[in-house]
């Protein structure tokens, strides 16, 4: 059997907004910003930072599709 042609696509829904800190560039959603301090920040710095920009869903990402046969994440 050959590889996959990735046939049976499925179009994978677009993520919803997300904060990327200003100082680390980590980017994570407000859901996962529980203390409101940038946890990468925090973890490694020992900063308290709370410096984000929202980056709208969609912003510089491409659609994506499944193969349903093979399970691989394909860029259109």
């Amino acid at each position: 059997m050959g590889p996959c042609r990735h046939e049976v696509l499925t179009l994978l829904p677009v993520k919803r907004s997300r904060l990327r800190c200003r100082h680390c560039h980590l980017t994570i959603s407000e859901e996962e910003l529980q203390s409101g301090d940038c946890p990468e920040c925090l973890h490694v710095h020992r900063k308290a930072r709370r410096d984000f920009e929202k980056i709208a869903p969609g912003d510089g990402e491409a659609v994506r599709y499944c193969c349903e046969l093979c399970g691989v994440v394909v860029e259109g």
